[in-house]
């Protein structure tokens, strides 16, 4: 679309430039000396910018804009103009504010004697600014010192555990550091009790005089603060007592006092209005602020983010009163959120081409046990289309549902000490799940405990473990059609398809350095491994019990062993507000053995679909170099025991709601045994390089802020499957590219 804007818009651009003026085409920031300053950091001082491009020369949003007609009182002339952007106008007064304010940034990063010279090139009413800037030599911090009158309060600086100074001597003269100095002092001591201590109490002596182009730097805190005693931060103070209020409408305790229901727990004070909405106990296990001790800033933003994390409380206001010299009082509202939610949705389903309809009803009690405990339930049904088999038209139809109970905490003991550290989550699930496809029925049960975990100290770093996962997968109905191609007794994969049981256990963790609302670089890294059924096969082999068919069994059932390992490394460079370069790679490895020849369906690996090598649809892809010929999707046989997946993707923002990606995914998936059925899936190291697949494409997508949607177009450009001469897909077939449409990014 963006494209046929760019062609219909390509000597349109000065269509609303008014006469005699013109479009400023572009800024050019030219720097002399790049590895002191970028220039993406000079950017945002120019009080002059172009209009938005795509691809650093596509002005695609200005083009819509000049698809407009002059007659706004005509809707689609008021939509173009909305979703467009109108032209910026080249003017030499914001170049010359500019200027300015480009030297006086270039000035407080130690660039005092620093020049920006400016020159304006105009053709064809379009006008290219460039911005000449010379650094010159800057200041060099020559000398740091820290002057803090009381010796308690510079031994907890010099002994802090982020004690690194942000300032060191050598560094270049930057206003920005000397204010995060500032900060490191202000939060070390707000966390050791100086509740009054604040950042701006302390400010910078600059001395210049000793050498040429080098300063002497000293911070200290403000003489008025240092002469008049009852303005001094220096006087640590201890949390006299702890409130707890929660109420609707927390004024109102304040009016009706008298009737108000109050429970003290551990040295905490709880006050309740007309009800008691959560219990005492709970509320006091998420307040870090304690009686007796020290103030810690740190610990109030712990109590806060603890209390939110409460799904029936809606907001937390945290305020002290100062008692005296030495104390202060703490009170802490909790507002109480709606517990009762019900949720429906429907969708559109499109999986491997086949489209379909989903729909659910959920419901949720976030505080089921008075405890901020949440209860779930939900059920779901969808129904698919499968094309036509031969003459005979196939769907498929699924029902499910789910019940689920979380507990904001560990259900084990635990010493307090260490519960207090964490913020955790016991999840208790059981679900069923109903399939009715053409070649057979499928019931899948299922049970789980896990517990979900992080650290106060590393919220970024989470943990789960699944201390108990079961499923029990029943197929009462499979046509003679299906047993005769898969679970004959010559079909190596011939389990997959047969009842069994799941028992796992599970260690997951992820890490992100994602921060919301920044504009920066970040990672994503999520790692997990699981084993199943080593537990029944200790006590198989314990009570020596008889194998039937090789295998030992529970309840007449075929139980699954094996170990699973994945790894996911996602990374995002971030170039402003509108480009990003997004870089992916995972890898799986799952080995059975035991009790097991292979892995169940539901934990064998598949690839190609929306979220994997894109040029495939999902499920047809591998393993290794192994061929479907059947010319139906071939879910059993298309799977594997080893996965490897590589993208790269450039996103760029375009107009309005949508967005574009250009992309290049690589991968495969590969069996660890040689299976009979899947001829060239082993995966074997002398030639598992040359079966990765590879393919590339574009993509839109529509961000409606709350779920993108996304559409992606692939083409293959290396398939494994085909003949030597056939490999590289120079000429685009039918057979030869895929669409996918999904909701998120695919990493």
């Amino acid at each position: 679309m963006f494209v046929m804007v760019l062609f219909a818009t390509s000597c349109s651009v000065v269509k609303y430039v008014p006469e005699g003026e013109t479009l400023l085409n572009r800024n050019r920031i030219k720097i002399n000396k790049h590895d002191k300053i970028k220039v993406d950091e000079l950017k945002p001082y120019l009080h002059q910018t172009q209009n938005q491009e795509v691809l650093s020369f596509m002005k695609v949003k200005l083009g819509v804009y000049s698809l407009s007609g002059a007659d706004t009182t005509k809707r689609v002339n008021r939509w173009l103009r909305k979703i467009g952007e109108p032209p910026v106008v080249y003017d030499p007064y914001l170049v010359g504010r500019s200027r300015n304010e480009l030297l006086r940034q270039l000035a407080n990063k130690g660039y005092m004697r620093a020049t920006v010279d400016t020159l304006t090139k105009t053709k064809r009413r379009r006008t290219t600014v460039f911005y000449n800037v010379q650094l010159n030599e800057p200041y060099i911090i020559n000398k740091y010192e820290l002057d803090l009158s009381n010796d308690s309060a510079l031994y907890f600086v010099n002994n802090a555990r982020d004690s690194l100074k942000r300032i060191q001597e050598g560094d270049i003269f930057d206003l920005a550091m000397m204010d995060a100095e500032r900060v490191r002092i202000a939060t070390i001591l707000r966390n050791r009790g100086y509740y009054n201590f604040n950042k701006d109490m302390l400010y910078f002596v600059a001395d210049s005089s000793s050498r040429v182009r080098t300063i002497d730097l000293k911070l200290a805190l403000h003489p008025m603060y240092e002469k008049n005693d009852s303005l001094s931060p220096y006087n640590r103070k201890r949390i006299r007592q702890v409130t707890i209020v929660m109420e609707d409408d927390p004024n109102e305790i304040e009016k009706q006092s008298d009737f108000t229901d109050t429970v003290r727990i551990d040295g905490y004070s709880v006050v309740y209005g007309a009800k008691r909405f959560i219990d005492a106990k709970t509320l006091v296990s998420k307040v870090f602020v304690t009686p007796g001790r020290y103030f810690s800033e740190f610990m109030v933003t712990q109590t806060h983010s603890a209390l939110n994390f409460l799904s029936p409380i809606k907001y937390v206001d945290i305020e002290f009163r100062q008692v005296n010299q030495e104390e202060i009082d703490c009170r802490i509202v909790v507002n109480p959120d709606r517990v009762h939610v019900v949720s429906a949705e429907l969708e559109g389903t499109n999986s491997a081409g086949n489209i379909g309809v989903a729909g659910s009803v959920g419901y949720q009690h976030k505080n089921i046990f008075r405890g901020a405990e949440t209860f779930k339930f939900s059920v779901r049904g969808a129904y698919e289309t499968m094309g036509h088999i031969g003459d005979a038209f196939y769907s498929s139809v699924e029902l499910g549902g789910n019940l689920g109970l979380d507990f904001p905490k560990f259900l084990f003991p635990l010493g307090n000490r260490f519960k207090k550290k964490l913020r955790a989550t016991t999840e208790i699930s059981l679900g069923y799940n109903y399939q009715k496809r053409p070649q057979y029925s499928r019931n899948i049960a299922n049970a789980n405990f896990s517990y979900v975990w992080n650290s106060y100290r590393k919220p970024k770093l989470k943990y789960s473990l699944d201390l108990f996962d079961f499923s029990y997968i029943y197929l009462p109905w499979i046509t003679q059609e299906f047993k005769d191609k898969y679970l004959s007794p010559s079909s190596s994969l011939r389990y997959s398809y047969e009842d069994h049981f799941i028992m796992r256990i599970g260690l997951g963790l992820t890490y992100t350095t994602k921060r919301e609302n920044r504009l920066q670089d970040f990672y994503t890294l999520r790692a997990r491994v699981r084993t199943a059924g080593n537990l029944l096969y200790g006590i198989s082999n314990m009570i020596k019990q008889e194998k039937v068919d090789g295998a030992y069994q529970i309840f007449k059932i075929r139980y699954a062993q094996f170990a699973k390992a994945d790894f996911d490394f996602a990374y995002t460079k971030v170039f402003g507000e509108r480009h990003q370069l997004a870089f992916h790679t995972a890898l799986g490895v799952a080995y059975p053995y035991g009790n097991a020849d292979i892995l169940p369906f539901e934990e064998r690996y598949y690839s190609g679909g929306a979220n994997s090598v894109r040029g495939w649809s999902v499920r047809t892809l591998g393993p290794g170099e192994f061929k479907n010929t059947s010319g139906d999707i071939d879910f059993m046989r298309q799977s594997g025991d080893i996965k490897f997946d590589l993208s790269c993707e450039y996103r760029v923002k375009l107009f309005w709601l949508l967005e574009g990606a250009l992309f290049v995914d690589a991968g495969n998936i590969w069996t660890i045994k040689d299976y009979a059925d899947q001829p060239g899936g082993a995966f074997r190291f002398n030639q598992f390089y040359k079966q990765i697949a590879c393919s590339y494409g574009l993509g839109l997508r529509a961000d409606f802020d709350f779920f993108i949607l996304r559409f992606d177009f692939g083409f293959k450009l290396y398939d494994p499957a085909r003949t030597a001469t056939e490999k590289w897909r120079t000429q685009i077939t039918k057979d030869d590219f895929a669409f996918h449409f999904a909701i998120g990014y695919p990493f």
